[in-house]
């Protein structure tokens, strides 16, 4: 079975709520790989806030493919992120309590593609699992 999950946010939106909120705000959503990642120098550039909220973006497509969203279960921010590897592709990883539920819904495989130009950021997401019932995988992580 696959499953997917989609987002797009608005570029904009994740650079003022760095510069409203700050580091609080970037520890809580990003793992201090991607930090660096995004923001080598420190500085809250526009390629860095596009490069932050593309990961944002790809943060929740995975979310939503797992059918979770964030939150739920536990899922946190920083049990999802992305690597990059020496191509420049995205790679998905999970711990925690998402990682959790990817092995409970029988995950075998997670792919993502990002992507932002301008005012937008986008990710797409694709689970393979084989688990036929999410109402079956929601019953194992409660007990």
């Amino acid at each position: 079975m696959i499953k997917c999950g989609t987002d797009l946010i608005r570029v904009q939106r994740i650079k003022n709520a760095c510069d409203r909120l700050g580091e609080p705000f970037l520890r809580r959503i990003w793992t201090e790989s991607e930090i660096k990642d995004c923001m080598p120098d420190g500085q809250l550039s526009d390629r860095a806030a596009a490069s932050l909220a593309a990961r944002f973006a790809a943060k929740e497509a995975i979310a939503k493919a797992l059918g979770t969203g964030i939150g739920r279960y536990g899922i946190q921010w920083t049990h999802i992120w992305i690597e990059k590897i020496d191509s420049g592709a995205p790679i998905p990883r999970l711990s925690g309590a998402a990682l959790i539920y990817f092995r409970k819904i029988g995950g075998t495989d997670i792919a993502v593609s990002i992507s932002h130009e301008k005012d937008y950021a986008q990710a797409f997401c694709v689970i393979c699992h084989t688990q036929a019932d999410k109402k079956d995988a929601a019953e194992k992580m409660e007990n």
